[in-house]
């Protein structure tokens, strides 16, 4: 009786190295099924493995090297396998559950759970034959299944939803789903992230005071101007001939109105005409002084010290411009302000006062607080043709005045709200505006 025992339990520890040996999941596969039946005797034995979608799979069967996936026997053994990882034991299917497949099954048959301590549920070993099964041999069973379950766990990468599930199971996933559900209802502000430029607050419009050409623009862009400087040359050549004209046209009025009063004493015709030639001298000073204006007007002047705002001087040279076209601006450095593009998909409710982070592309780490001090009712078109909200905001006195012209990012800070409606608020805008609810 001791030597049988002894030879009984030298082959659970020679199968249980070998199980440890194998080098790899096919191999362990072909031990666990068919060596099994060294420590305990059965007529068919079946592994199944847990996929990465939580659902099992037989992947071996005694006696046989494929399994056929498209045979009833394996259709009925993966469905009774669906709520295994809820029983702690092993299973032992009922004769009423085991009707439709009676004829491929012996009458007796055990399903045990293959768990890891550290992964959870990783399959089940499933043993079938004729007799029914002694409680020393389900014993047996239960640690083989233990040392199985350890070998499956070395051997596979479980997935990570696996492992999920399985970290997840009985209370703790409902503690999770009530920290879960109280996160969601925590309040937070509405935010936005738009692209955001430095602007001048108020500046100067330098347009064109009449019609005429360009012929070229006298500053460099971001040039420090003073008062009175010239900035802009219009064409002027035909201002010139007509100053000129309207210069010989005068004097040739003072010739005829003295030669007129020096026949005066003579002639009394001469003497009549006095008043129409004083008058003709008059509108000839006229039109010269309204020749000169013009002329001085080619030449635009700063009015007022600046920073001269252009794109490329180059494009203005011999462009035509109306009265009124602008041409540049006069910024003072010192008085700047936000220009966010805020997009019509992205935008929130916003009020003047609302808060606002600014971060440069050129210096990432530095941000600038601003306060919004504008929101427009309309909405634009951008230079990359999407639909934005021009939202205007003023930066703190604190910092600095960045340079006029730099790019980077503002975020908005709207009203409060649930983090739910903060994580949710695009998909569920997304779902209405395609079932139209």
């Amino acid at each position: 009786m001791m030597d049988t025992k002894a030879a009984d339990l030298g082959k659970l520890l020679t199968l249980e190295q070998d199980i440890r040996l194998s080098a790899s999941l096919s191999e362990l596969t072909h031990l666990i099924c068919n060596r099994s039946r060294e420590i305990v005797d059965y007529t068919q034995a079946a592994l199944a493995i847990q996929a990465p979608t939580g659902q099992m799979r037989i992947t071996g069967f005694s006696d046989i090297a494929v399994v056929d996936r498209t045979a009833p026997l394996v259709t009925w053994l993966e469905q009774q396998l669906l709520g295994l990882e809820v029983e702690p034991e092993f299973v032992e299917p009922t004769a009423k559950l085991r009707e439709t497949v009676a004829d491929l099954v012996p009458e007796h048959m055990l399903i045990l759970p293959l768990h890891a301590p550290a992964k959870g549920l990783l399959g089940a070993f499933i043993v079938t034959r004729m007799k029914a099964f002694s409680e020393s041999e389900k014993s047996l069973l239960t640690h083989m299944a233990s040392v199985y379950a350890h070998a499956l766990a070395a051997h596979r990468d479980i997935p990570l939803l696996v492992r999920v599930k399985a970290a997840v199971s009985g209370r703790r996933k409902w503690a999770i789903a009530a920290a879960v559900g109280l996160a969601l209802i925590f309040p937070v502000h509405l935010t936005a992230v738009a692209p955001a430029e430095i602007t001048a607050a108020e500046p100067f419009i330098i347009a064109a005071p009449m019609h005429g050409a360009v012929e070229r623009v006298l500053v460099k862009p971001n040039q420090q101007v003073t008062s009175g400087l010239p900035i802009i040359q219009l064409v002027d050549i035909d201002l010139k001939n007509q100053l000129e004209i309207a210069r010989r046209s005068h004097r040739i009025a003072e010739a005829e109105l003295l030669r007129a009063r020096q026949l005066a004493f003579s002639s009394i015709e001469d003497k009549a005409l006095l008043g129409e030639l004083a008058a003709q001298v008059a509108l000839k000073r006229a039109e010269m002084n309204f020749a000169e204006t013009q002329l001085a007007r080619a030449t635009i002047r700063a009015p007022h010290d600046g920073i001269a705002i252009i794109d490329d001087p180059r494009k203005w040279q011999g462009r035509p411009v109306a009265t009124g076209e602008q041409i540049l601006k006069l910024a003072k450095a010192d008085n700047v302000e936000v220009q966010v593009a805020l997009p019509v998909a992205d935008a929130i409710t916003l009020a003047q006062g609302s808060r606002a982070n600014v971060f440069l592309d050129i210096d990432p780490f530095t941000r600038y607080r601003a306060s919004i001090v504008s929101v427009p009712y309309q909405s634009s078109l951008t230079e990359s043709g999407i639909l934005a909200y021009y939202v205007k905001a003023q930066l703190s006195d604190e910092q600095e005045p960045p340079r006029i012209g730099l790019r980077g990012s503002a975020r908005l800070y709207g009203p409060r709200t649930t983090l739910f409606y903060y994580l949710f608020r695009r998909p569920i805008t997304a779902l209405r505006q395609m079932i139209g609810v």
